[in-house]
Parts: C-alpha cells; sequence; structure tokens
C-alpha cells in the first residue's frame, strides 16, 4: 500500500526498486495499463450510518490491460451544501492483471448527513459496468439520545369539571380539577419510552401522578395530557414535571416547577339595604324595620343575614337567594341609641357586593357610663377549674331618661347576664354576675353593658383575662393495714389536697365485709398538703378497710374518691401436744411426776404470752404454768410439774392453752406403775414359750432322775446345786414363794421376779441383764429359785432369736420372735399392731 501524496524523495527509490526487480523477473511490457474501480467492492452503503466520529471505508482497483498502471485515488469529505470538510490522497502502482485495495479514513465526520467522494485517476481504463472511475456516498452520522420537556410556556392548563371534561372556560376557577397539557422533545436520532411524573400542588392538597409508556420518535416531540382528581382552590400554585430515566447524558432539561394561577369561583354579588318602619317612638318601644336583600351575582346565595343593633342581635336569618332575585326580611329593635349593622355570612360572596348596610339610630333616653373603674372586678378568686367567679361594677345613669343596665358576661361556653339594674337621672349602683370558671388556664371572658331601653358609652365593653388553675385533687390513701393479735386490725391512713385553697372535705373511715360500713365519718377544712391519721379497727371481721373522701360545694379533678386495702391474712395457728413418756415413765400414785407439752405457732403471726392448765380426767386441776410469746413458726417446750400423781392404772390428762379469750386443748393417757405388765399382757407366740417350758421341764426331770439314780451326788452337781435333799418337797414350796414386780432400768418393762431372788435378771424386750437382791430364805428355798432361774435360762435360749420392733405410737422398743407375724400390744401406751409391717 502506498502512503498519501509521495515525496518526490520516493519515486527515485520506487524506480530503484523497480531495476532491481526487474533482473530476477521477466521483462513485461511498460507502464500505461487500464485501472477502474471494482463498484462492488465498496465498503460504504448508499446511506451509511454511523455513531463515532471516525469513518473507514474500502474499495479494489483493477488493471485489465495487461500493463501495470500507475494511479491515485482522490476522496474527499463534504457537507450536504457541497463544503469540502476533509480530504484524502491516494498512489499506487498496479501491476498487470493484478488487484490492489484501496482504504480511506475520516476522523472528523459531523453529527447529520455528509456525502464521501472518490475519484481515480492516473493510467485508468474506460468505465463499464461495475468498473468506475468514481463514487459517491451519502452518510450520516447519528445524533445522541437528547430527552427534555418542552419551555414551560408551552405547558398548558385546561379548566376541568368534576367529570374530567373541559368547561371552555379560560381560566381556572376555585373548585375546577385541572388538565395539564405537556410537550416531551426528542433532539436526538433515536426513539425513547420512558414514563413522567407529574406532582399538582393547591392549598393544603396535593395529588402525585405517573404517566407510563411515553414514546417519542426520533427527531420529534409529543404531547402528554394530565387531569387532576382533586378540586383546586383559589390561588397560585404550581406542577412539578420529570422525565425519569431518560438514558441521555443531561438531566437538566428533564426537570421542571410550572406555575398556574387558580381564580376565584362563581360568586353571589349581594346587595343590603334597612328601612325603618315605624314613624313615631319613645326610648325602650319596639319599633319595626324592614330588610332588602339582592342577588345580582353568577351563583345563588345559601347563608346567613345577621343584623346586630347595637350590642344586641335582632336578626340572624338563613336565605337561600338564586341569582338575579331578592327578597325582604323584617326584624324588631327597642328604640334606644345604637346603630344597625347587617351582613350577609356563611358563604363567599363577590367582592362587589354592597354589604354590610349600617345605619345609625337616635332617640331620647337614658344613657350609662361607669361610676368607678372602666372595667368589672373579679372577685372570689383564685379560682380552680369549676370555680365561680363574680364580676362587679358600679355604673350611673347620665342620661335623660330612668333606664335599666346589667352586666353581660360570655365564656366559650355559655353568656351570663346580671339582673337588671334600674337608675334614675343621676343615680348609680352595682351590676354582679357569677362566672363559673370551666376551663384551666387563661380564660378569656367578654364583657359588656347592656340596656333595653338606653345607651351605653363607649369603652364599657372589652375582654378580662382570668387565670383558673388546674382542679384541686383529693387523693385519699391507706397506707398500711396490720393486724396483731393483741389489737386486732390497724390502719393508717392520709388524704392529700393538692395545691390550691382550703377545702371543706368528708372523710369516712371504715372496713368492707359484703358492704361498706363506716366507724368514723366527719367533716374537715383542709389545708393543701396531707392530713394523716391511724384507726384501731379491732378484731373486726372484714376483708379490706376502707377510706372515703368527698369534695363538700367544690369541684375536684377525676380520680378516686377512695382508697381500701385487704386485711393481711396473716393469723398465728396454736397447737399442742402432749410427749407420750412422762418423768418417770410409769409413776406412782402420789408421786411427782413432769409432764413435757410442745406447743407451736405454725402461722404467719406473732402469737400472745398464755397459760396452760393441766386437768385430770375428772377436771381436777393439776398443774397451772404460763406461755411466753410464740413468734410465727416457732416451737416451745413446756415442762408441767404433777406433784401428786393421780390415782388409777391409766390416768388422762388434758391441757388447756388459754391465750386471748382463745383456747387450744390437747389431750394424754398415760399408765401409772399400779398396773402390772405381765407377760400374759402381750399376745406372745404361746407355741414358742410352751416349747421352752417343756425343755425345761425335761432337763430339770432328767436331774431328778439322775438324783434318783445315784447314791452320791457328782462333783458337777455339786458345783450347780450346793443342796438338793428337799428338791420335791422344795418344788412344792417353790409355787407359794411371793413375787414383786421390778422395771428394767434400760427400757422400763415391769418384770415379776420372786421375792427372795437375788441374781441376775434378762430383760425378754431389750435383752438386757441387770441384777437383783432378794430377801433371804432357807437353803431349800434358794435352791429352788436357783432351779428356777435356770428355767427362764432356758427359756431365754430358746427364744434368743428375736428381734426389735417399734410401737408405731410411742416408739417403745419391743422384742418379739423373728417369725412371729401376729398382733403385739405395747406395754408403755397399750396401743395394738402388726409385728410384722
Amino acid at each position: 500500500m502506498g502512503g498519501r501524496e509521495r515525496s518526490s524523495l520516493l519515486i527515485p527509490a520506487g524506480l530503484l526498486a523497480l531495476l532491481v526487480f526487474s533482473l530476477f523477473v521477466p521483462q513485461v511490457a511498460a507502464s500505461g495499463g487500464l485501472a477502474t474501480i471494482d463498484e462492488s467492492t465498496i465498503s460504504l452503503s448508499a446511506s451509511e450510518q454511523l455513531e463515532g466520529a471516525s469513518l473507514t471505508f474500502t474499495f479494489d482497483v483493477a488493471e485489465a490491460s495487461g500493463q501495470s498502471a500507475d494511479v491515485t485515488a482522490s476522496s474527499t469529505l463534504k457537507t450536504i451544501g457541497g463544503e469540502v470538510l476533509d480530504w484524502v490522497n491516494e498512489s499506487k502502482t498496479i501491476p498487470m492483471n493484478a488487484v490492489d485495495t484501496f482504504t480511506v479514513t475520516f476522523n472528523s465526520i459531523p453529527y447529520g448527513y455528509s456525502i464521501v467522494e472518490t475519484t481515480l485517476t492516473g493510467d485508468t481504463g474506460p468505465e463499464n459496468g461495475n468498473d468506475v472511475l468514481s463514487f459517491n456516498r451519502t452518510i450520516q452520522r447519528l445524533v445522541p439520545l437528547d430527552i427534555s420537556l418542552g419551555a414551560s410556556g408551552d405547558v398548558l392548563f385546561n379548566s376541568l369539571d368534576s367529570n374530567g371534561v373541559e368547561t371552555g372556560n379560560l381560566t381556572i376557577s376555585d373548585g375546577d380539577r385541572v388538565g395539564v397539557q405537556i410537550p416531551v422533545l426528542n433532539n436526538g436520532d433515536h426513539p425513547w419510552s420512558g414514563h413522567m411524573t407529574v406532582n399538582i400542588t393547591s392549598g393544603e392538597a396535593g395529588e402525585f401522578l405517573s404517566v407510563a409508556d411515553v414514546q417519542v420518535s426520533a427527531m420529534s416531540s409529543t404531547l402528554v395530557f394530565v387531569n387532576s382528581t382533586i378540586a383546586m382552590t383559589e390561588g397560585d400554585w404550581d406542577v412539578t414535571l420529570a422525565l425519569n430515566a431518560t438514558g441521555d447524558s443531561d438531566e437538566s432539561d428533564e426537570t421542571m416547577t410550572v406555575p398556574f394561577i387558580v381564580g376565584p369561583p362563581p360568586l353571589p354579588v349581594i346587595n343590603l339595604d334597612g328601612t325603618v318602619l315605624t314613624t313615631e317612638y319613645n326610648a325602650g318601644d319596639v319599633i319595626d324595620w324592614n330588610l332588602t336583600v339582592g342577588n345580582t351575582g353568577t351563583r345563588m346565595f345559601s347563608g346567613t343575614i345577621l343584623c346586630e343593633f347595637g350590642e344586641s342581635t335582632v336578626l340572624n336569618q338563613t336565605l337561600n337567594l338564586d341569582t338575579a332575585a331578592s327578597t325582604t326580611l323584617t326584624f324588631t329593635t327597642q328604640a334606644r341609641p345604637a346603630e344597625l349593622n347587617c351582613s350577609a355570612l356563611g358563604m363567599r360572596i363577590s367582592d362587589l357586593s354592597n354589604t354590610p348596610f349600617t345605619e345609625a339610630f337616635n332617640v331620647v333616653s337614658a344613657q350609662f357610663e361607669a361610676a368607678g373603674s372602666q372595667i368589672p372586678g373579679v372577685l372570689d378568686g383564685p379560682w380552680h377549674v369549676g370555680d365561680s367567679a363574680r364580676f362587679s361594677m358600679l355604673v350611673r345613669n347620665h342620661g335623660d331618661r330612668v333606664g335599666e343596665v346589667a352586666l353581660e358576661c360570655t365564656t366559650s361556653q355559655s353568656v351570663y347576664t346580671s339582673p337588671m339594674l334600674s337608675l334614675d337621672l343621676n343615680a348609680a349602683g352595682e351590676v354582679s354576675v357569677v362566672v363559673p370558671m370551666l376551663v384551666m388556664g387563661d380564660e378569656s371572658i367578654a364583657w359588656r353593658l347592656v340596656s333595653p331601653d338606653g345607651s351605653i358609652d363607649e369603652g364599657l365593653n372589652g375582654t378580662i383575662t382570668v387565670p383558673v388553675a388546674a382542679k384541686q385533687s383529693l387523693i385519699p390513701s391507706v397506707d398500711a393495714v396490720t393486724w396483731d393479735a393483741e389489737k386486732g386490725v390497724e390502719m393508717e391512713w392520709s388524704v392529700t389536697l393538692t395545691e390550691g385553697v382550703d377545702r371543706p372535705v368528708r372523710i369516712r373511715l371504715g372496713y368492707f365485709d359484703s358492704g361498706e360500713t363506716y366507724v368514723l365519718d366527719y367533716v374537715i377544712n383542709l389545708e393543701p398538703g396531707v392530713v394523716n391519721g391511724q384507726l384501731e379497727l379491732g378484731f373486726i371481721d372484714a376483708d379490706s378497710v376502707t377510706l372515703r373522701a368527698d369534695a363538700i360545694d367544690w369541684s375536684e379533678a377525676v380520680g378516686p374518691s377512695s382508697d381500701s386495702k385487704s386485711i393481711p391474712d396473716a393469723r398465728p395457728v396454736y397447737e399442742l401436744t402432749f410427749n407420750p413418756v412422762s418423768s418417770p415413765s410409769r409413776p406412782a400414785a402420789g408421786q411427782n411426776t413432769e409432764i413435757e407439752v410442745t406447743i407451736d405457732n405454725t402461722g404467719d403471726a406473732d402469737g400472745l404470752a398464755g397459760e396452760i392448765l393441766l386437768l385430770s380426767d375428772d377436771s381436777t386441776l393439776l398443774a397451772t404454768t404460763t406461755t411466753p410469746v410464740l413468734g410465727a413458726g416457732e416451737t416451745s417446750v413446756i415442762i408441767i410439774t404433777i406433784e401428786s400423781w393421780p390415782e388409777g392404772t391409766r390416768v388422762t390428762l388434758e391441757a388447756k392453752w388459754i391465750f386471748g379469750g382463745s383456747q387450744v386443748v390437747g389431750s394424754e393417757s398415760y399408765i401409772s406403775s399400779e398396773v402390772e405388765a405381765e407377760a400374759e399382757e402381750f399376745e406372745v407366740p404361746w407355741l414358742a414359750l410352751f416349747g421352752g417350758v417343756c425343755l425345761a421341764g425335761a432337763i430339770v426331770a432328767g436331774v431328778r432322775i439322775q438324783q434318783a439314780q445315784s447314791l452320791k451326788p457328782s462333783r458337777k452337781r455339786d458345783k450347780v446345786r450346793p443342796s438338793k435333799s428337799k428338791s420335791k418337797g422344795g418344788s412344792k414350796d417353790t409355787k407359794n414363794i411371793e413375787k414383786i414386780q421390778i422395771g428394767c432400768p434400760e427400757c422400763a418393762r415391769q418384770l415379776r421376779v420372786p421375792a427372795t431372788y437375788s441374781g441376775s435378771v434378762r430383760c425378754p424386750d431389750c435383752s438386757n441383764r441387770f441384777d437383783v437382791e432378794g430377801r433371804s430364805e432357807d437353803v431349800e428355798e434358794a435352791e429352788e429359785d436357783e432351779v428356777e432361774e435356770v428355767v427362764d435360762e432356758a427359756v431365754a435360749e430358746q427364744s434368743d432369736k428375736k428381734v426389735e420392733v417399734s410401737c408405731p405410737e410411742c416408739a417403745q422398743s419391743l422384742r418379739v420372735p423373728s417369725d412371729y407375724s401376729g398382733s403385739v400390744r405395747c406395754p408403755a401406751c397399750e396401743h395394738v399392731f402388726k409385728a410384722k409391717g
């Protein structure tokens, strides 16, 4: 490929190259060939479009005569009007019968349409079909997307009725709806599709609308129509427009705020005219008036006609009046110097209306002025909501006739007027009115002097601000309720009166039990602050205590007028139990004995001190003792000493624990020592005992048989029994030996042994062995005792396989054979129970 506009230095170099090249290739014909452009190879279309500023295209040049051809391709870039914007030349030598490609590049293509022209010069051939010597193409550089809103002056506003239909009015009136016509422009060569938002503001109302799928073709514009659904109000308002997501590089022209004006609605034009009908009258007389009302506007009047005569309202009438219509209203006044003022109210009327209508009326009458202060005095303060203030003023009649006057006060709730005061010429007097203060804060009270037959001097009216504090509160409170065993129920109470003035209050104190019962009811004058006290109610049967506080002739703040508190449920719970074992365990009649009594307070409150009376079963007082105060959950063991134990084998004792008018009673039975606890008292295993006795008898019989067969006693027998010469007689005598009762030192079991026996004894219950000493007898009796002991020991050995069981009533330990499962009677408390579970 050759360069653009080859310089003179390149020509010799090219010739030299051709010379060298000719040494190695066969010789060809000389230059002067025929070269043409192959039109089918031009890369530009007939209407080429491009996005950027650079354009590159190619085309082929072919030599067809068999000789080389020197050619130059000249390309130019022109506007549609023919102005050259850029040019490029490229020269090449085309070998014989060869084809070469030319490439052309322009780097500054302007937006819009341009023309590219290319011409081939040099050794060129004739044009024929696709073989051309020049060509031109129209190209278009596309303008980027450029979306914008039209100018604010191009945004149009139309008046719509409530159905969204155009009214045809040139302006928008109050109450109309508005239609907005918005132009959207596309100054680019690309079509655009998006959406628009419209925000319409009118007064305190506003409406946000969104228009979807707004489409604008390339290099064109469109109109978007938006109708509001809210009524416009009179004034200067605006609408904010915005195109969203346009994608172009300039967002400044995609939002704007456009103002618009809403004019007044169609209005009535009202004309008022008053006329006095009564021709003769004196001060205080009734006079008649006519008032003519006309409507010359474009809308019906629907409102109220109000006429005031001085400070009094003499006409207040609702009126509906069509356009181009009129009516006459009549009313009366009292004849006194005053000004009549009539106006049309209730709806907007045009500024062209002839309202209000005023006319001064004069007559000879009384005339009232202030006799002291120019404003009423306010008495009976300070004030709280619900209190009353008294307004008072001194007035004087300085007119020409006798007349009546009163003081009128108006609050936000009502009008309060004093009784009429009749005053002669130059006479003075007081007018006063009581006004309740019903609103907290600075309450404005409008006041004026009024007269039905006289005039009031100017300035005798106005407004007085009365500071009204919040209602005072009564706060009754039961602060504490207690119960104790000595006083019963006691309450602590208080009543609080909030800041302000002293107040009379009724206070009632009592309790509630299926109804309120008051034990105190009185009225006191409370100062702001707290008053408190205590009240002892004693031992009452009630659920709660009650305090009620009520205002007397004044209004208190909303709140509870009473308070109550439940009476505590905590009470002492007394229990008394005997220890079933006395000391000694089996006392004898007349013996000094100690009884142990346990007293418990299992409740949640402290108890009282008291006294225990110990009585026998015939209610004989045996002993007394005092008891301490038992706190909640406390226990105390009391030891009571009986100086002389009552007679009887079984003694039942009763204890009465007396405290504060109440008592707890308990009882227990004890066995005295006179009651013999022989073995027969037990349900014992007779079969085992009988077997033991038989075995012992067999042993004794064997011994005696051996003694009868032997002439001399053996040494062994001598050791065991020193003398046996009177065994038969001794055996017989033993059955008549006196027996005595002794107690086991370990378990207190009563055992019967011969009175003359001295030696070791084994308790059948606890297996304890202990020594006893008996009275002295002859040798034979002692020998018989030893035999009896041998028998006892044999029986004991036979019954060694015993187990201990405990009485479930008194925990006394008993020994019974291990294989015995019958019933057993406890020797201590005589309780019968099963030996095995």
